[in-house]
């Protein structure tokens, strides 16, 4: 009796749209590979937040991933609300915030659902990988700066606020420093000393000074945001600039 021996193409193409569990530091995760946004929603469900745009009007779409820190699912709301929704939505691309990321994560478990996301919405929408913004806020920036350390070129641009970032090592994503002249916690100073090594480093960082603006909240650095998104625009995504395929 003859043995059927299905091909490599056969295997691969039945291997698509399904995950598989592994185990990160003790703990069980779900991973996505080359899966569609319905594969990624069963697997990942009621563990994140994502908004589409309304009214496309681009032929491609940009995306964001926001990372808040530690402001829990009580308070992620009203981050949404005064953060998230002025800053980012006006940009018409999809905002993508894992749950995972309002608290202190398992690092690799962060990373894997945000490449997981990416991978699926690859597949599932017209997105622009020449435009994939990274933003992080307060403990979420420094969530974002190892996350890109990882991860170089996957984003086109990394914007951190209101954060004691630290870059130790070259990244070449091109960085936004977005800090309060006021902030309690992450003295003024410190943020130009930290940016000022970035750049002896030889990163392409940009720091965004907010005078006046202080630590009690994400709404106060919406216009920041938005001149941020702007210079990204104008200055980044105007360039014809290459980018290599960072997918699992």
């Amino acid at each position: 009796m003859k043995t059927l021996i299905p091909s490599s193409k056969t295997i691969l193409s039945l291997l698509m749209g399904m995950f598989v569990t592994i185990t990160i530091a003790g703990k069980t995760h779900n991973r996505v590979f080359g899966s569609e946004m319905e594969t990624f929603n069963a697997v990942y469900k009621g563990e994140f937040d994502l908004i589409l745009p309304k009214n496309n009007q681009n032929e491609k779409l940009p995306v964001y991933i926001v990372l808040p820190g530690g402001v829990g699912t009580k308070k992620y709301p009203n981050f949404k609300k005064d953060f998230i929704i002025p800053g980012i939505e006006h940009m018409q691309g999809i905002v993508f915030s894992p749950k995972i990321s309002w608290k202190r994560p398992d690092k690799k478990a962060l990373e894997h659902i945000i490449i997981d996301f990416i991978n699926a919405a690859r597949n599932s929408y017209p997105i622009d990988d020449k435009k994939i913004v990274l933003i992080g806020y307060s403990n979420g920036a420094l969530q974002s700066i190892k996350l890109v350390k990882d991860n170089d070129h996957l984003f086109s641009a990394l914007i951190v606020v209101a954060s004691n970032f630290e870059v130790l090592d070259k990244i070449n994503t091109p960085i936004y420093v977005v800090h309060g002249t006021k902030d309690r916690y992450f003295p003024i100073k410190k943020a130009y000393k930290n940016v000022n090594t970035a750049k002896g480093l030889g990163c392409n960082i940009t720091f965004v000074v907010a005078e006046g603006k202080n630590d009690y909240g994400a709404a106060q650095y919406v216009s920041e945001l938005n001149d941020s998104m702007a210079q990204i625009e104008n200055n980044i995504w105007s360039q014809s600039v290459e980018y290599t395929d960072q997918s699992f």
